[in-house]
């Protein structure tokens, strides 16, 4: 029975420790031993806002299995390589984890990179590095009716939006480039800070050309400049168009008027051809002789070179005269 008792799967005593020693020197030279560490991997993504760096992950075997109470070891680097936080937290039952690093207001815009370490007692060490790229705090501008229509003379509204990107909070001066001659632009307010709106004025002068423009209304901040374009339309006022209208009228009644001088000036000299032409009819009908015949002729000739004579009735008077001036002798 005692004999019975000692023997192992058919074997003699004597045999059993030498089995022992057999197994033991197997299990060592087994390529996956018994105790050896089991895998672990890490998976983690950024989701980060305007403010802060938010990265979240999880811990899990390589059959999806989660690993709870593992301590995840971060560090974030910014796009100069320099490190802004480091952070030790513990995954969760489902092996979730996560964690904020807050940004600076004046934080630099671009690539910045996490290193990530998981361990665990009884797992190997898992590692990720995660490179994400960070757009630096800015501002955007919108016009929604950003078109205006003014008479000469005339002042328009317009309103500008001026919105905050990424938690943007710097002081945006706004102004008016490109302004059209004659015309005026001013924002009220013209300056603040994001979000917020200002007013555009737009006055045109009477002395504004008429005509289309383009008008670029510029947001600076530092070395940030964002711009909106507004349509500007001018028309002709209402005492402009009189005033041309007057001008026309002037022009007018001034040509008029010269064409009057001239008619009054030409009706003048007509009248003193004719007292001329009067004064030596009468003169001849007086006297017939032959002196005064004479002296006729030789009135009608000074008339001719003074101008108070045409030339036809010049022709005519001397034929006469002459006629008569031999008629005489």
């Amino acid at each position: 029975m005692r004999a019975r008792a000692v023997r192992l799967f058919g074997l003699r005593p004597q045999v059993i420790p030498g089995v022992l020693i057999a197994l033991l020197l197997l299990t060592l030279a087994s390529s996956t031993p018994a105790f050896a560490a089991k895998k672990m991997q890490l998976q983690a993504s950024y989701t980060g806002g305007g403010t802060s760096i938010e990265l979240s992950g999880r811990v899990f075997e390589p059959n999806n299995a989660s690993v709870s109470n593992a301590v995840i070891s971060i560090q974030v680097t910014n796009p100069q390589g320099t490190s802004i936080g480091v952070a030790a937290v513990y995954s969760d039952n489902q092996g979730l984890f996560g964690v904020s690093f807050p940004l600076t207001p004046n934080y630099a815009g671009g690539n910045y990179t996490a290193y990530l370490v998981a361990e665990k007692a009884g797992y190997d060490t898992a590692r990720q590095n995660l490179s994400f790229t960070i757009s630096q705090p800015d501002f955007s501008m919108e016009c929604s009716a950003c078109s205006l229509t003014l008479e000469q003379g005339a002042t328009g509204f317009v309103t500008v939006t001026v919105l905050s990107l990424r938690d943007f909070k710097e002081s945006v001066n706004v102004t008016a480039i490109d302004t059209p001659q004659g015309v005026t632009i001013t924002s009220n307010p013209q300056s603040l800070i994001p979000s917020g709106t200002t007013t555009i004025t737009v006055s045109a002068s009477f002395t504004a050309p008429a005509g289309n423009y383009t008008i670029t209304i510029l947001g600076v901040s530092g070395s940030l400049t964002h711009r909106v374009t507004m349509q500007l339309t001018i028309k002709q006022g209402p005492i402009q168009a009189n005033l041309s209208l007057m001008s026309v009228g002037t022009g007018t009644a001034i040509l008029l008027l010269a064409a009057l001088g001239l008619g009054l000036r030409s009706r003048g000299r007509r009248k003193q051809k004719e007292a001329a032409l009067e004064d030596l009819l009468k003169q001849a009908s007086a006297d017939s002789g032959y002196v005064a015949t004479a002296r006729v002729i030789a009135r009608l000739e000074e008339l001719r070179a003074m101008g108070k004579i045409d030339e036809s009735t010049y022709e005519r008077l001397k034929r006469e005269y002459e006629k008569r001036l031999e008629r005489s002798r």
